[in-house]
C-alpha cells in the first residue's frame, strides 16, 4: 500500500514535468529570447541618450572655446604690439611691474621692449596652442573618438604645452626684471626669482594630462586585446 501510494506521486511529478517541458517545446524563446531582445534594446536606448549627451556637450565647448582662442590671439597680438609702439596705440603712459622693477613702457629702449614683445609673444603662443589642443580634443569627443590614436596624441600634447607654459611661468619674472633694468646702471639691475602658485599648478596639470594619455592608450589596448580575443 505504501508503495502504490509513493508510485501515484512519482508519476504525478514526472507528468506534471513533461507537460512543462512540452510547453517550452511547443513556444520556443518567449520566456528568454524576447527579454533578451527587451534589455538589450534598452541598454542601446541608455547608450545612445548618454552618446547624444556628450556630443551635444563637447560641441558646446568646442566652440566656447574656439571664442575663447580668437579672444586671446587679439589680446597678444594687441599687447605685443602695445609694447613695440607704445606711443601710437596711447601706452605710452602705462607702467611695467615685474617684482621691484616698475617703469613706464615709453621708457624703455626699444631693444629692451623687443625682448618683452618677445617674452610675451611665446607666452600667448604656449596658451593659444593649449587652447587649440583643447578645441580639437572636444571635436573628437563630439565624433564619439575616444580611444582614436588622434584623441590620444592630442591629450599628450595638451600636456606637453601645460608643461611648457608653467615653465616659462617660473621663468617669466627674472627674464622680465632683467629686460626691464638692462639700461639701469649696474648697481640698479635687478634679477628676482618668483615662482608663484600658477606656474605649478599649469605645471601639474600638465602632467596630469600626460598621465590620462598614457591611461587612455593602455586602456585602447586592453579594449583592442579583448576585440581580437572575442
Amino acid at each position: 500500500m505504501q508503495n502504490d501510494h509513493n508510485n501515484f506521486f512519482v508519476n504525478h511529478f514526472v507528468s506534471r514535468l513533461q507537460k512543462k517541458l512540452v510547453r517550452r517545446t511547443q513556444h520556443p524563446g518567449i520566456n528568454f529570447s524576447k527579454m533578451r531582445e527587451t534589455a538589450m534594446s534598452s541598454l542601446d536606448l541608455d547608450r545612445d541618450r548618454r552618446l547624444d549627451r556628450i556630443r551635444r556637450l563637447a560641441g558646446v565647448m568646442k566652440w566656447v572655446v574656439a571664442a575663447l582662442f580668437i579672444v586671446l590671439v587679439l589680446t597678444g597680438l594687441f599687447l605685443i604690439a602695445a609694447l613695440i609702439w607704445p606711443e601710437p596705440l596711447g601706452a605710452g603712459g602705462e607702467t611695467i611691474d615685474f617684482g621691484l622693477v616698475e617703469r613706464p613702457i615709453a621708457e624703455l629702449p626699444l631693444l629692451q621692449r623687443l625682448g618683452l614683445a618677445a617674452l610675451t609673444g611665446i607666452a600667448f603662443l604656449l596658451l593659444t596652442g593649449t587652447f587649440w589642443h583643447i578645441r580639437r580634443i572636444f571635436a573628437q569627443f563630439q565624433k564619439t573618438e575616444f580611444f582614436s590614436p588622434a584623441t590620444l596624441s592630442t591629450v599628450f600634447a595638451i600636456g606637453i604645452w601645460l608643461i611648457a607654459f608653467g615653465a616659462l611661468g617660473a621663468a617669466n619674472d627674472p627674464i622680465c626684471c632683467f629686460l626691464a633694468s638692462l639700461d639701469l646702471p649696474k648697481d640698479q639691475r635687478i634679477i628676482e626669482m618668483n615662482i608663484d602658485g600658477g606656474a605649478i599648478f599649469f605645471t601639474v596639470l600638465g602632467t596630469l594630462m600626460l598621465l590620462f594619455g598614457w591611461i587612455l592608450r593602455e586602456a585602447a589596448l586592453i579594449a583592442d586585446e579583448n576585440r581580437q580575443f572575442v
